[in-house]
């Protein structure tokens, strides 16, 4: 039973077991006030029966999420009147179902999560509907969709006929690129996308509602074909990118501390969740941006940088300027699918400038980082210690 009479909406709904039924006992007996009750029950029904396309289990885990938030809020006594309080968390309610509706798990995203067991080998991966594998074995392959999907052509000599249906917006593909390999794709409507090492994109075979919708993990460059009212929205472990036609780079590797994304052209919106549950966030990138996503912090730092350091990489060269050998390393071990080990602290942070063509073997990079960082390097199997000398 609430025993405090001055207990207010926010109050009510934040309560553990707070029921309607319970709201009644207390109006019936007058320990409530009236107003309050009223406010509290008016979003707890809103919460019920509002129009939308969540299921009944989503809707429940907002009114949770909501009655914690409730609880961070502080009005002020005496100035703010209930009515005003009631306006504001209606309007919390409203935004954060709009952000609940938009990011909640989309049917790309759950067949994303089906395929986190999926072993990767030596060899670029191209998984068709009904878990059709078909293995590439060259060092960079060229996929690109015709027909709606339909067709497929691989290295301008290998073509496949996937099987349609009458559903076939809904047939996702998967393409697994492991350490050591590279890829571009064409998609079905004309939007080319690189992914890099170590990396994993899941994708309609056709496009035909009115979104284009993909999920990445690892990295990779897009270059977006503009279409009217029908956006492009890259899905991330952490933020989605919404895109009207442009081309951008995106960063989002499981294992990374850190993910990113720099807009080289065009116009790109990022969508997260921040620091609270009703927060639903939205950030506009400019073109030459990078925008790093601090992961506990919820927030992205925005720099200003040189596009062609975070796309040179599609070209077969790295750009660094002033980064930290461990972060290029990890960069490096990716592409060449090598683990390579710093024994040393010190030497973890000395920094390189420069270009790193990556035709080169990993032996000839590190001379070139050698020349001007001082190291040397055991090689054992397949991996890679570096040593100060």
């Amino acid at each position: 039973m609430f025993k405090d009479t001055k207990k207010a909406a926010e109050d009510l709904l934040a309560a553990e077991n707070y029921s309607n039924e319970l709201l009644s006992q207390n109006e019936l007996s007058g320990t409530v006030d009236k107003n309050e009750i009223r406010v509290a029950n008016e979003i707890y029904t809103f919460l019920n029966s509002h129009d939308t396309n969540l299921t009944n289990s989503e809707k429940e885990q907002i009114k949770i999420k909501i009655k914690h938030s409730i609880k961070t809020l502080s009005f002020k006594r005496g100035i703010v009147r209930w009515s005003i309080a009631a306006a504001v968390l209606i309007c919390a309610i409203f935004t954060s179902i709009s952000y609940y509706g938009l990011n909640k798990e989309t049917d790309i995203l759950r067949y994303a999560q089906a395929l986190k067991h999926v072993t990767t080998g030596n060899k670029t991966q191209l998984i068709l509907q009904n878990g059709q594998l078909v293995e590439i074995g060259s060092q960079q392959s060229q996929i690109k969709y015709e027909n709606k999907g339909v067709n497929i052509v691989i290295d301008s000599k290998q073509e496949l006929i996937q099987k349609g249906t009458s559903d076939i917006e809904k047939i996702f593909n998967t393409l697994i690129v492991p350490f050591g390999k590279r890829a571009q794709i064409t998609l079905s409507e004309g939007t080319k996308i690189w992914v890099n090492s170590g990396s994993k994109l899941v994708y309609p075979a056709s496009f035909t509602e009115n979104k284009r919708e993909i999920y990445l993990e690892g990295e990779a460059i897009f270059d977006v074909v503009h279409m009217d009212n029908k956006p492009f929205i890259v899905r991330t472990k952490d933020f989605d990118i919404k895109d009207i036609g442009t081309i951008f780079n995106v960063s989002a590797y499981t294992d990374d501390l850190f993910s990113s994304t720099m807009l080289e052209q065009g116009k790109i919106q990022l969508i997260y969740h921040g620091k609270y549950f009703m927060s639903h966030e939205t950030l506009d990138i400019t073109p030459g941006t990078l925008a790093v996503f601090d992961q506990s912090q919820r927030t992205f730092k925005q720099t200003i940088v040189n596009p062609n350091k975070y796309m040179s990489w599609r070209e077969g060269y790295l750009i660094f300027e002033s980064e930290k050998l461990e972060n290029i390393l990890t960069k490096l071990g990716r592409y060449y699918n090598m683990e390579m080990v710093i024994t040393d602290t010190q030497l973890k942070n000395e920094k390189f400038s420069g270009l790193l063509d990556l035709k080169n073997s990993p032996e000839e990079v590190l001379a070139i980082i050698n020349e001007t960082t001082s190291l040397s390097y055991t090689l054992n199997q397949n991996k890679l210690f570096i040593n100060p000398k």
